[in-house]
């Protein structure tokens, strides 16, 4: 009983520190806009892991390389890294190698191929040094997956962002999906344009942004390990957070938008989901103890440990939140019993939470009233589906199943 009071008061301050932190970041400053003219003096190359791909790349690598691309002044390459798939993309990436200029392709063979994400940029961070004759501190690597777009007008915005900041390290942009056709797609756009927006920007007033996959961008001189990318499965926190310990600065940049593919099936988000989530035990464990005794200051360090420990409080939060609510039930129904005043107030946060959080996301995204209150019953069904999800990412952590899960892309994954 104790233990479970413990677990019942981590879940009702937890709970009323997301709402409260979320109310807040809402009044935080925001970055202001920055310009998209073109810096002459500046080279970006953009890293793209290409693992079996076949259905999506040559409309990403076209879409790149659209009108949009040459009407407007850069100096921007793409260098796709083929991690030795086996579904066509090679040939596929053949055929494009020459039809456009600073295009790039690396290809990668058993046994260093498929190794994970990290070991592919990896790969990808060593071509363009043995190729890049620019300055160091004026050459920007993207980083942006093969499902992914991005405007070269906001690639030339993310190099003023660097030019305007010399210490720069690494700048995170804004991401959305690039549909929203059925309620899990919905939600995956929810969830990143509103409350993953609401803590980068809060990560920006504390010091401490952090990557979060699509549309990560890095000083190439701020790059300084021959192997920049780890081993984790959350390989863009854990960058982020190596760099931040090591005293280099971070940003995110709201106004820079990248969107990518929503994963359009339970089971799909189930796996990545899952691959995340041990990817913040990962970093827990990697990078748990450099955290605390860097020299970053106490509201840096509590945030980025409460992310990487986000794993274990979301299970606890959603079994608290069952709990709740069958108390509620059982004192609606039972004669002489009814339900302690915290767990009410558990769930009375929470649902205040979401709906402060779609309230958010009505008014940046454009939707209409309809979809907006669909997404306070999505938001539930993905609590559900957070207790599977956490108990994947425990399971594979404890047993060393480190594999690198690739999430599906394409009309194969959105046809299911």
């Amino acid at each position: 009983m104790f233990i479970l009071k413990i677990i019942l008061g981590i879940s009702f301050f937890a709970t009323l520190f997301t709402l409260l932190m979320s109310i807040a970041t809402f009044f935080f400053p925001v970055r202001k806009p920055v310009s998209a003219k073109f810096l002459s003096d500046y080279k970006v190359y953009i890293l793209m892991p290409v693992l079996n791909e076949s259905s999506v790349i040559k409309k990403t690598v076209d879409k790149f390389f659209d009108d949009s691309y040459f009407s407007h002044k850069n100096n921007v390459h793409l260098v796709l890294i083929d991690d030795r798939s086996t579904d066509g993309s090679t040939d596929i990436l053949k055929s494009l190698n020459n039809t456009y200029k600073n295009f790039h392709v690396l290809k990668r063979s058993f046994p260093i191929a498929q190794h994970g994400k990290g070991a592919a940029l990896n790969a990808g961070i060593d071509f363009v040094r043995k190729n890049n004759d620019w300055d160091p501190d004026k050459t920007i690597v993207g980083v942006i997956d093969a499902d992914a777009s991005m405007e070269i007008t906001d690639i030339n915005k993310m190099v003023n962002v660097f030019d305007q900041d010399d210490k720069l390290a690494m700048a995170q942009s804004r991401v959305a999906m690039n549909r929203t056709k059925n309620w899990l797609e919905t939600l995956q756009d929810f969830e990143f344009l509103v409350p993953n927006s609401l803590l980068q920007n809060m990560r920006n007033n504390f010091g401490n942004a952090a990557g979060a996959g699509n549309g990560q961008f890095f000083r190439m001189s701020a790059l300084k390990e021959r192997t920049p990318w780890g081993n984790a499965l959350l390989e863009d926190y854990e960058i982020s957070t190596k760099l931040l310990v090591n005293d280099q600065k971070t940003t995110f940049v709201p106004d820079i938008l990248v969107k990518q593919e929503p994963v359009s099936n339970v089971s799909g988000f189930v796996r990545q989901r899952a691959r995340w989530a041990q990817g913040s035990l990962d970093c827990l464990k990697l990078l748990g103890g450099k955290t605390i005794s860097s020299n970053l200051n106490f509201l840096e360090k509590l945030e980025m440990i409460l992310f990487m420990c986000s794993t274990l409080l979301s299970l606890i939060i959603i079994i608290t939140n069952i709990l709740s609510l069958v108390s509620i039930i059982l004192g609606l129904t039972i004669v002489n019993y009814s339900a302690p005043w915290w767990m009410i107030a558990t769930l009375i946060l929470g649902l205040a939470f979401v709906v402060f959080s779609v309230i958010q996301y009505y008014r940046f995204a454009d939707i209409s009233i309809l979809k907006a209150i669909g997404c306070i019953f999505y938001f539930y069904i993905y609590m559900i589906l957070i207790i599977p999800i956490v108990f994947i990412a425990f399971w594979n952590f404890i047993t060393g199943h480190n594999s690198w899960d690739k999430t599906a892309h394409g009309l194969k994954e959105s046809g299911n």
